[in-house]
């Protein structure tokens, strides 16, 4: 395994006005430790279990027009984007595309409008690499121990033909940037190279650098301690995770953050040019591991229901608002040679450790809502946590569901359930108080379930669904919140 670790004559200084970007974002107010891919978290978004008492009237997100979590912002070529916010305005980076080592795009939101920038950020490759195959870029504002902004990339080694992990800077983030000459900062050629570098900074201002092996058969997510300027390796490299049994083919791209008092790692699975391309996560107490793996992806095409195929080559970018996931998804695919993948961004939330993301569906069992005596938790072993809450058989009977919205604005609320009573049946549907709608139950037999749904606005943060008898009577088995 090649690594960098001999840390050549200091280079000269960054210049003032990276500097003084580089102090206000440290003093950032409300700002943690804790980042990957880009920024600092702010405080406020503890992903604590237990929700707080719901807010006020919904507000409107502040979004581009037209924004949806399920279209592409970038509808362009745009694969295993990376973003930053840099003064007012936020910076994206790309796999190489139409002639650039590095495209670069701009724009005034997170979610738009996004412009790509004429200028290739990384003009020139250092002299071990080739280009054509410059993968995965991620770049880390300036910070505690470096005033430039920092770029670690993937490219072809000339002489060993293998995928191999560089470094870059520059004092502006649209660039240019410039290589360190020398060898690669990570290439592990007897594991087949290295692919997907990803940044982390610690809760004691630790600096990592995460990365995946990229022999199939050993492809595993492997971390490494860096300098406190970010440039180079000051430890051993260690891997965390491997491809478990229900990870399609392999893993890659990694990202990690600490959230709810647990590391936090995000990764793809599977062939980035098919529909089961996936991103999932798993969690751990320790930096090191051992990480445990969910047990359903975060992100996948049936997720979305198709509108989104292939969603991964996933990063975390932190603003004021909170945190966002930064992903691609396939618009074109005609051979894994001729493929286009589009850049999409979705708020993201957090229930301690686990991960809710607007765009895919959040199941709450309704068994688990605050019951209000007269609703009960009841055993069916064909319900989708073997129990549910019901029957709603007099008047009073309700309960109330927190659920949890990542960004501010409307979403679907399906309701699964059954309703035996031989008569249609109605529940009073309420959000934070408010009532809604009237919610129809219509007749079920034997073990059947159904589902309706009912659109709504919901708070950022934690929400208070109630559900309360109207006439008649049922069994609620899940809400599932997109």
């Amino acid at each position: 395994m090649r690594l960098r670790t001999v840390r050549p004559a200091p280079r000269a200084a960054a210049s003032a006005s990276a500097a003084v970007l580089a102090l206000a974002l440290l003093l950032c107010t409300g700002c943690a430790a804790g980042t990957s891919r880009a920024g600092a978290r702010p405080s406020g978004r503890s992903g604590a279990a237990a929700p707080p008492a719901p807010q006020g009237a919904a507000t409107a997100p502040v979004t581009a027009p037209g924004y949806s979590p399920r279209e592409p912002v970038i509808g362009s070529s745009f694969a295993d984007p990376s973003v930053i916010k840099a003064g007012d305005a936020y910076y994206a980076y790309g796999t190489n595309d139409a002639g650039a080592n590095m495209p670069v795009a701009s724009a005034p939101d997170v979610t738009g409008p996004w412009k790509r920038r004429a200028s290739d950020g990384l003009v020139r490759l250092p002299s071990w690499a080739t280009s054509g195959r410059t993968w995965a870029p991620e770049v880390v504002p300036p910070g505690a121990g470096n005033g430039s902004y920092v770029l670690y990339f993937t490219a072809r080694h000339k002489e060993k033909d293998k995928q191999c992990v560089g470094v870059a800077t520059a004092s502006s983030p649209a660039g240019p940037f410039v290589a360190l000459e020398g060898d690669p900062l990570v290439c592990p050629l007897d594991l087949g190279g290295a692919i997907d570098p990803s940044s982390f900074v610690d809760r004691d201002g630790g600096r990592y650098l995460l990365y995946k092996t990229d022999a199939r058969k050993t492809a595993a997510i492997w971390l490494v301690r860096l300098s406190p300027d970010g440039l180079y390796l000051a430890g051993p490299p260690r891997k965390i995770m491997a491809r478990g049994k229900d990870d399609p083919v392999l893993v890659e791209s990694p990202a990690l953050v600490f959230r709810g008092g647990k590391y936090v790692l995000l990764y793809s699975a599977g062939w980035y040019f098919e529909t089961n391309y996936q991103t999932r996560y798993a969690v751990s107490a320790s930096l090191n591991g051992p990480y445990e793996k969910a047990k359903e992806p975060l992100q996948s095409t049936g997720r979305y229901d198709d509108d989104v195929k292939g969603p991964g080559g996933a990063s975390i970018v932190t603003d004021a608002s909170g945190d966002h996931l930064v992903f691609h998804g396939l618009l074109d695919y005609r051979s894994s040679k001729h493929i286009r993948r589009g850049m999409y961004v979705a708020a993201l939330a957090w229930n301690g450790p686990q991960p809710v993301l607007q765009g895919v569906p959040t199941r709450y069992e309704a068994e688990q809502g605050r019951l209000n005596g007269c609703v009960s938790a009841l055993p069916r072993p064909n319900a989708s946590g073997g129990r549910v809450a019901g029957p709603f058989d007099r008047d009073g009977c309700g309960l109330d569901v927190p659920v949890l919205a990542p960004a501010a604005g409307r979403y679907s609320v399906k309701v699964a359930y059954a309703n035996r009573s031989g008569n249609e049946s109605h529940l009073r549907f309420s959000a934070n108080g408010t009532p809604e709608t009237t919610l129809t139950l219509r007749r079920t037999q034997g073990s059947d379930w159904t589902s309706t749904e009912v659109q709504v606005d919901l708070n950022a943060g934690w929400n208070t669904v109630g559900l309360a008898r109207g006439d008649g009577q049922g069994q609620i088995d899940y809400l599932e919140v997109r």
